[in-house]
């Protein structure tokens, strides 16, 4: 069995050349790399010409939504493990999937650190991650998939990605997967650059994102501890602060950014 698939989904997006080309240099290469194209331009589709001898799969169509191309994903994969870096990442160094799989790690979740970059690279920052996955954790901030290995084994046991949901389905299957015990390992790496740029949502995007947000906290938390949690937000950030705003912490060596209700703590600048 292959140790590892990426699965890259894309849709003309303009920093496709960098996810691609962190991915061919990898030095450890014992994986399958998966793209799901949702129908792109003629300059898309040849970039990806570019890179034909090493992707081993790949569609090109119309889709319904980003998880149902990752979700296209999922079924074509045969690794034990599975990331989702999108078009528009990349990632962090070289060696990066050396360092995580040249070792025996077993976990059913391995999850690292990510570099959030912005549009003109001046001030990009580090997401750290903490050490434990935990309740409070996930009813304030979430895990980024393109900085996780998921197993392709929990998909199976307990289904694919929500497709009714635009938004918070990654976020629904991190507390599911929670809810059913999987196990979560940290990894000390920096594992992506993310392209923070893509979460400048439009205001139907960033009202929709809290409603599927609450939605999925129900699901999975008691009213009460939805609440306290909501209290504790309230307190420290108004409402347009809970859609975007970035605070000093107060220990002032982090910064935290919070994004549609999502508190992120992140530590120094990357120049």
């Amino acid at each position: 069995m292959t140790k590892l698939s990426i699965i890259t989904i894309c849709y003309n997006d303009p920093n496709l050349s960098k996810t691609c080309e962190s991915i061919i240099n990898q030095s450890w290469q014992d994986f399958e790399w998966i793209v799901i194209d949702g129908g792109s331009n003629k300059d898309t589709l040849q970039i990806f010409e570019k890179y034909k001898n090493r992707i081993n799969k790949f569609i090109s169509e119309p889709d319904k939504g980003r998880y149902n191309a990752m979700n296209k994903g999922i079924k074509l994969a045969s690794g034990e493990y599975l990331n989702f870096l999108n078009a528009g990442d990349w990632y962090f160094y070289n060696d990066v999937l050396n360092d995580i799989f040249s070792k025996n790690q077993e976990s059913d979740i391995l999850y690292g650190h990510e570099v959030f970059v912005y549009k003109d690279c001046s001030q990009n920052k580090i997401e750290y991650m903490p050490e434990i996955i935990n309740k409070d954790f996930l009813l304030k901030s979430t895990i980024r998939h393109q900085a996780a290995f998921i197993k392709k084994e929990l998909f199976k046991k307990y289904g694919f990605y929500n497709e009714t949901l635009q938004i918070a389905a990654d976020f629904e299957k991190w507390l599911e997967f929670y809810h059913h015990k999987a196990s979560f390992v940290r990894l000390a790496y920096i594992i992506t650059n993310y392209d923070s740029y893509g979460i400048s949502f439009n205001k139907k995007s960033k009202v929709l994102a809290i409603k599927e947000r609450k939605t999925v906290l129900k699901k999975f938390f008691s009213s009460s501890e939805i609440k306290d949690m909501e209290r504790k937000i309230k307190k420290n950030y108004s409402f347009a602060e809970q859609i975007f705003s970035i605070k000093n912490a107060s220990d002032s060596l982090h910064k935290i950014i919070t994004i549609l209700g999502l508190h992120i703590k992140i530590k120094r600048s990357i120049q």
